[in-house]
């Protein structure tokens, strides 16, 4: 059994309120934290209720990095150790503040400052004192459980002694309008399985854990193993079976080192929405057979908060462990007959020793984990001086096939630029990309993805044919700014009238990801990083460490794409008047050293 990680101390907002106690006594008393947004204008005066943390949050930052630090500040007072590294989920970053700085026609770079998504984990880690690496990850609503995954493989690894990890994220026009336009938000608030659900409740929190190797003298519950999967399915629909979710599921209890009969209590992805609790469902009962233990989901309850989703319910799932206490399904009534399910309705006191806990989002990024009550293994301390004994485990990796665009062309034209001294500036062209790839399959794609995609496709050209990445892990640091722009600027003219769905889905971070899985046939895991200019690097180390424990080959990308109207106002090092300039890079890579291969 591969051992897992204390939960030495928790964070949590949201809209049921501030603090682990608060949200225990809201869950217990079966309270719904739903109602209207009023912190920013919204104009259409019969918008659903959503998620909001209540009460008046400071504004000295972007509205994510301030509920973040509410969650973080929960932790340092209970807990004076300082993590080796930070692990956050996010989609949003300063995506609130960003909108209305694009409203005012605002051209100052400086003002986009918090704009990047890590700047968030970035923020939390100054506030903390770490100075080891502040990673960002971002596969849409699943983000806050592959965060968790991520940092138990450091600690594992050796890596890291202490983890702090989690997810967060505000509400903003982006999400609000971006889930209305695909017809998912329920106006009746969100009811999770229930024969007469209509959709989500988009919403906002906070969810941070700090993870330990050593015991501390009061652990609240154990991270005990984490699954990651993708569909490679659909950009935002998830596999009809349930395919990706059941994956995730085995691949967590695996970890844990259990069997499915060990599992007390599944936490819930649990949306609201026709086609994600259907395909839950079957992936549940699939898993299960006769033998499914209690099952609720809380988004009815809380809203889904995206990024946050999964870290809060990782520190509600730990309330489990620790209390003995099960949520109820909050806005459940009436059973629907077609999903052959019935989650708990109410909240229920029972001894709860192990939770499954799932997030499932677009691009059919999957991650499930697993927390346990926290076994006796060894001693330990949650003092700020607590001794760390590292050793990494991490090896080599080997590549096997590697590709990159840039304004000078692909791979043979830019080599051969760099070699002869010439520069690699500039834009590849459309046609380009869109030659490489399948017209059919890229008509709806933007730069970005087609960017990703062109890199993949030559990347595994360059592999031997027998090599198939199982795993994608991809870093950029703004994302698809063609879509995001594209579908603000429609909202804006439109008077929040009009939005386009296929940008907001293709808006997502990780939506290019979802589409190099799809092409690849990648069901592995499907990590996008985010943090700047060190993107690509952020994938590449945490490709290392995922490698040593999946042994499968995966591929490991990073690229950018230029826009005339957001690139130069979010990213400092691009100056108006300079060539425009963007491109990527990828590898095919295998765990340990490959004969004759570089490493």
């Amino acid at each position: 059994m591969t051992s897992g990680a204390y939960i030495a101390a928790m964070g949590i907002i949201s809209p049921l309120g501030t603090g682990s106690d608060s949200t225990y006594q809201a869950l217990k008393r079966g309270e719904s934290g739903l109602n209207a947004v009023d912190f920013f204008q919204l104009n259409r005066p019969d918008f659903p209720k959503v998620g909001m943390v209540p009460g008046t949050i400071k504004n000295t930052l972007p509205r994510t990095h301030e509920l973040a630090r509410i969650a973080a500040e929960q932790i340092m007072a209970q807990c004076s150790r300082v993590p080796d590294a930070v692990v956050l989920g996010g989609t949003t970053g300063g995506m609130l503040t960003c909108e209305s700085l694009l409203k005012e026609k605002e051209t100052d770079p400086e003002r986009f400052r918090y704009h990047g998504l890590g700047t968030v984990a970035e923020d939390i880690a100054d506030l903390m004192g770490c100075t080891g690496p502040a990673i960002t990850v971002s596969t849409a609503c699943s983000s806050g459980n592959t965060a968790l995954a991520i940092a138990l493989e450091m600690i594992r690894s050796g890596r890291a002694e202490t983890v702090l990890a989690g997810g967060a994220d505000a509400l903003c026009r982006m999400t609000c309008f971006g889930f209305q336009s695909l017809q998912v938000v329920d106006p009746a608030g969100a009811r999770p399985f229930d024969k007469n659900r209509s959709g989500m409740s988009v919403a906002e929190g906070a969810g941070l854990l700090l993870l330990v190797s050593q015991r501390p003298e009061n652990p609240v519950a154990e991270l005990s193993g984490g699954g990651l999967s993708c569909d490679a399915y659909h950009p935002s629909s998830p596999h009809p079976e349930g395919m990706g979710a059941f994956d995730a599921m085995v691949k967590a209890m695996d970890d844990a080192g259990i069997t499915p009969e060990q599992i007390d209590y599944i936490s819930l992805h649990g949306t609201g929405t026709e086609a994600n609790d259907k395909a839950e469902a079957m992936a549940v009962n699939r898993l299960f057979n006769k033998n499914r233990p209690a099952a609720s989901s809380v988004k009815g309850a809380t809203g889904h908060p995206m990024a946050a989703a999964g870290a809060i319910e990782a520190v509600i799932s730990a309330m489990a462990v620790s209390k003995g206490f099960i949520p109820g399904n909050t806005g459940f009534s009436t059973p629907d007959p077609e999903l052959n399910f019935i989650p708990v309705p109410n909240p229920i006191q029972q001894p709860v020793h192990r939770v499954l806990s799932n997030t499932f989002g677009f691009g059919g990024n999957n991650a499930a984990i697993v927390i346990s009550k926290a076994e006796n293994r060894r001693a330990g301390t949650c003092s700020r001086d607590a001794t760390r004994v590292q050793k990494p485990t991490m090896g080599p990796m080997s590549v096997l096939g590697s590709a990159c665009v840039t304004g000078a062309g692909t791979t043979a034209e830019s080599l051969d630029a760099f070699y002869t001294g010439r520069s690699l500036a500039g834009m590849i062209t459309d046609k380009t990309l869109t030659d490489l790839l399948s017209l059919k399959k890229v008509r709806r794609m933007k730069r970005f993805s087609r960017l990703m995609l062109a890199l993949a496709v030559l990347a595994g050209k360059d592999a031997p044919p027998d090599i198939s990445p199982a795993s994608i892990i991809g870093g950029t640091g703004w994302g698809s700014l063609s879509e995001t722009w594209d579908f603000l600027s429609r909202l804006f003219a439109g008077n929040e009238k009009s939005s386009s769905p296929i940008d907001f889905v293709g808006s997502v971070h990780n939506a290019a990801l979802g589409h190099v899985a799809m092409e690849l046939g990648a069901k592995g895991a499907n990590i996008t990083t985010t943090g700047g200019d060190a993107s690509f690097e952020q994938a590449l180390w945490t490709a290392g460490i995922l490698g040593q424990k999946d042994h499968t080959p995966m591929m490991v990308m990073g690229g950018d794409e230029h826009h005339p109207d957001l690139s130069f106002k979010f990213d400092m090092s691009v100056i108006r008047g300079e060539t425009a300039a963007d491109g990527g890079g990828a590898l095919v890579l295998a765990p340990g050293a490959v004969p004759g291969k570089i490493t």
